[in-house]
């Protein structure tokens, strides 16, 4: 069952305030810009608020399991829809990371990109985290995209993208810019278009198996195909 936006809110916006670290006044207008900027993303502001409770959530669960799966695995949320991706040493923490992200109420989809290979090194942390502002920089900067409707990660050079675009144009303005920033050497796009429907929300399953590759899983095929460069 989705937890009502009403107790949503509270959970998110008191942990915003404790991440932020700021003074109560510096944290009450922090806030209130983060519930603006929700109110206009085409998700809304009860889905934009209930994305965040989830995400603190399966984060949450991370840290519980195991420290290296919270370090190194990476977590976008949008309308339900999870992305995972990340690096990861063992298949038991790839595992692990994908059922916490079922186990959360309100899941719909999850989308599984975490490799199992070394630990990053601190280079390509830097590189990663510099490519992924430029990206959004780019969206941001275009007056032709409704940049806070993306959300942008970046893995050993590789960028993912989920969010909600307005057509299929906008999207593909946002997949050029991203193939368009230096040194980005795949796009991996699952944007969906606002009039598409979502997927339904399943029951978590009880047992969750060895995760097929993202484009085989249910409910991704006919409305976010991964976009290859």
């Amino acid at each position: 069952m989705r937890v009502a936006p009403c107790l949503a809110a509270p959970i998110v916006l008191v942990a915003y305030g404790a991440l932020s670290g700021c003074s109560p006044v510096g944290t009450a207008i922090g806030a209130a810009a983060f519930t603006a900027d929700l109110a206009t993303q085409e998700r809304g502001l009860y889905q934009g608020l209930d994305d965040h409770r989830m995400w603190i959530a399966i984060n949450g669960r991370f840290v519980a399991a195991d420290l290296e799966v919270a370090q190194n695995v990476h977590l976008q949320v949008q309308e339900g829809r999870v992305l995972l991706s990340g690096v990861v040493q063992k298949q038991e923490q790839r595992l692990a990371a994908v059922k916490a992200a079922w186990e959360e109420p309100g899941v719909r989809e999850v989308i599984n990109h975490i490799q199992i290979a070394n630990s990053r090194d601190l280079g390509q942390v830097a590189q990663d985290e510099f490519l992924a502002r430029r990206v959004w920089l780019k969206l941001f900067v275009d007056r032709q995209i409704r940049a806070n409707n993306y959300s942008v990660e970046c893995i050993d050079d590789v960028v993912y993208l989920i969010g909600v675009g307005q057509d299929e144009a906008e999207i593909q303005r946002v997949v050029d810019h991203t193939r368009d920033v230096a040194y980005v050497r795949d796009v991996k796009n699952y944007v969906r278009v606002k009039t598409d429907p979502l997927p339904p929300e399943p029951p978590p399953p009880a047992n969750v198996p060895d995760i097929m590759p993202a484009e085989q899983q249910p409910g991704l095929d006919g409305f976010a195909q991964a976009s290859e460069s």
